[in-house]
């Protein structure tokens, strides 16, 4: 949620639980922020228990963390989809190139591929710096 703290979400979490918070140390500007937004209702000086609104807004910051995390996670899968696409691309022309190579030198084909590795390796190491 956009009118949340980090720290205001952790106290929501943790009244969440059932647990009173004590507005004292770190807890006390949260605490009180929570109380003015009616997320959090007091009770007394020390105890301050979660309103269905502050219950509504932890679901909300949850909701928000979990699509974060399918979005990262989807973004990931995507990458490395496309990376193994194209190491398969590249592995294809590799397989290709020695074959052709091979028969023009008349070397094998495992030869020819492992010194055309070595070029292209040099080559994209220089692409890199």
């Amino acid at each position: 949620m956009a009118d949340l703290t980090q720290d205001e979400v952790t106290v929501l979490m943790i009244a969440a639980e059932g647990e009173s918070m004590m507005p004292i140390g770190r807890w006390e500007a949260p605490v009180e922020s929570l109380i003015k937004k009616g997320y959090l209702h007091r009770a007394d000086k020390f105890n301050n228990y979660i309103t269905d609104a502050g219950r509504h807004a932890v679901q909300l910051q949850e909701d928000a963390n979990i699509e974060s995390l399918v979005e990262a996670t989807n973004q990931i899968v995507s990458a490395q989809e496309k990376c193994a696409a194209r190491g398969r691309e590249i592995s294809a022309l590799l397989a290709e190139l020695a074959t052709f190579s091979a028969a023009v030198t008349g070397a094998a084909k495992m030869t020819e591929l492992k010194r055309w590795a070595r070029v292209i390796l040099e080559d994209a190491k220089g692409k890199l710096e």
